[in-house]
């Protein structure tokens, strides 16, 4: 089972919880192993551990698998220890909460726990409303942006290591490109063209 929260550009942030599920043969995969990272407070502190991954511009992200080690230091609780995921700007962002995913009703302890799971974004079933689709595009920067935080800061420095993380998502690639993108892409063979006649009429007898 998984708990999310999507927070959509200007509306309320949607809370769902979801059964998992690995990338589609059809999906391209890309996997992110990272260690030892704080989590210290409130999402969009500057104390919070934020990295950032190059996937592709406008992919879209369908799936994430992961296997978690996570420590919440004494004073602090598992539960409370979460990963923001979504564009570089954050107009779209899910929450990833391992240890109250695993146990939802025994995670209020301190302690280290390891959690393995997956889920499907594009299905995931949200009681009282139904399947729901949380997956999610990049923006044209092609970056996946991550940031270790905590939803209460109970202690001094960070409340929450995450001591090993392991991240496989599943994402898909447009194969039309947007508008924006065409264009770029026809100004790029317009030049390429431009080049090979340049390079026409300056060999010798062309």
């Amino acid at each position: 089972m998984m708990k999310l929260c999507k927070t959509l550009v200007m509306a309320a942030a949607l809370a769902a919880l979801g059964l998992g599920g690995g990338a589609r043969a059809d999906d391209l995969t890309q996997t992110i192993t990272l260690r030892n990272l704080p989590g210290n407070s409130y999402l969009g502190s500057d104390e919070n551990t934020v990295l950032e991954f190059y996937i592709g511009p406008q992919a879209h992200i369908n799936t994430m698998s992961w296997d978690v080690t996570l420590t919440a230091y004494q004073g602090s609780l598992l539960s409370l220890a979460y990963m923001a995921l979504g564009d570089s700007q954050s107009n779209s962002q899910l929450y990833f909460l391992p240890a109250q995913i695993a146990d939802p009703d025994g995670s209020y302890h301190p302690g280290t726990g390891h959690y393995v799971g997956s889920v499907d974004f594009r299905s995931v079933d949200e009681p009282g409303w139904g399947i729901v689709d949380l997956s999610f595009s990049l923006n044209d920067d092609g970056i996946l942006r991550l940031e270790f935080a905590e939803n209460m800061d109970e202690l001094p420095g960070a409340d929450a290591l995450w001591n090993k993380v392991t991240l496989t998502f599943g994402y898909s690639v447009s194969a039309v490109p947007e508008p924006a993108s065409a264009g770029l892409m026809l100004l790029g063979l317009g030049v390429a063209g431009a080049a090979a006649r340049r390079r026409q009429r300056l060999t010798p007898g062309a």
